[in-house]
């Protein structure tokens, strides 16, 4: 019962993490395209295409395990400043 609880309190801290995100909006799309694709992969193996199907769900795990990861902040581009141009005189 208590792992239970403990489970639930986790699951509830990675939701509230989740939300705080800034690519929040890939993160419920991905749960509906994970869906999708499960559903074609048994469509695969339900009409003997394992192949298809072993294809699918590796490109789901792989893709799973960058979703979950936060994304690394990119450092600011460096600003070009212009350089003044100097006139040569002959």
């Amino acid at each position: 019962m208590i792992a239970d609880l403990e489970a639930k309190i986790s699951g509830l801290k990675d939701r509230i993490e989740s939300k705080k995100r800034k690519d929040s909006p890939v993160l419920k799309k991905w749960n509906r395209v994970q869906k999708t694709l499960g559903a074609f992969a048994q469509l695969a193996m339900d009409h003997d295409r394992a192949d298809v199907a072993n294809s699918v769900t590796a490109f789901v795990a792989g893709t799973k395990r960058l979703v979950k990861e936060a994304p690394t902040p990119t450092p600011p581009k460096p600003r070009r400043v212009p350089r003044i141009l100097e006139t040569s005189e002959n």
